[in-house]
């Protein structure tokens, strides 16, 4: 990656977790989706801006297989030239931890981006630091990208997000406390889109990521199917699937001012 300014700097938060817990015992491989990171990135660093990558662990993000596939690009030749742009990114960037980023603060960071997949679900949710570096970006305003099951880890900004993930997981209504978030208008992986998803799982999933944001008080606002579908609301901008990369980053460069001479 080229060296740029600090105001040219992307914070991109991904996912340590390589399964998520289903019901029954179950669990189910998963990892970053390959079009939900790869799109946007390829589109932010041709704009001129820099990626700075932080995982809870500071692990080199895994990728979801079921993600790598040509019916989530324009055709093979974008699936190819996305994949070699994901592959060379992670390759050739230091991972950070988001503890270490949000001690260190997120001032020379222009916006964050969380791309999708499952992962997220499993700990990015329940991840202080993220919670930490999320209330950070907020107070001062500054763009928030979450697109599909990203959207999920915008409860990490409450008072005991490991509490309340555990109450979704649990089947019990959790109250969120002190959500960032709150009242904000956004858009998730819709319930109908996990209904038929998870039909390809070993078992049904714990809890669905609308009725997460629906629980923790935000409002979801999600259109058709599998269609793309971007809200935003303030500082805040999500997607609601995989097909919404597109429409989503381009709204992210509009609301960092376009590309960087």
């Amino acid at each position: 990656m080229t060296t740029s300014t600090p105001s040219n700097r992307i914070l991109v938060v991904m996912s340590s977790a390589a399964q998520i817990p289903l019901q029954d015992g179950k669990n189910h491989n998963t990892g970053y989706f390959l079009n939900e990171f790869g799109v946007p990135a390829k589109r932010l660093t041709d704009a001129g801006y820099e990626l700075v990558i932080a995982t809870p662990r500071g692990s080199v993000p895994g990728m979801d297989h079921n993600s790598d596939h040509d019916m989530f690009f324009k055709n093979k030749e974008e699936h190819n030239e996305i994949k070699a742009f994901v592959g060379d990114v992670l390759s050739n960037t230091t991972i950070q931890t988001t503890e270490a980023v949000a001690a260190e603060g997120t001032q020379a960071y222009a916006a964050l981006f969380l791309p999708g997949g499952h992962a997220p679900m499993a700990d990015l949710m329940a991840d202080p630091a993220l919670g930490e570096i999320l209330r950070q970006f907020h107070a001062a305003a500054k763009p928030t990208a979450l697109i599909c099951h990203a959207p999920t880890a915008l409860l990490a900004a409450q008072a005991d997000p490991v509490a309340f993930q555990k109450g979704m997981e649990a089947g019990e209504q959790p109250s969120a406390q002190d959500f960032t978030y709150q009242g904000y208008r956004v858009t998730v992986f819709a319930n109908d889109e996990e209904e038929a998803t998870e039909k390809t799982f070993e078992a049904p999933m714990l809890y669905y990521p609308a009725d997460a944001l629906t629980q923790g008080g935000a409002q979801v606002e999600n259109g058709e199917a599998m269609k793309p579908n971007v809200v935003r609301d303030r500082e805040l901008l999500t997607g609601q699937n995989p097909f919404s990369d597109e429409p989503f980053v381009a709204q992210l460069l509009e609301m960092l001012g376009g590309a960087k001479a």
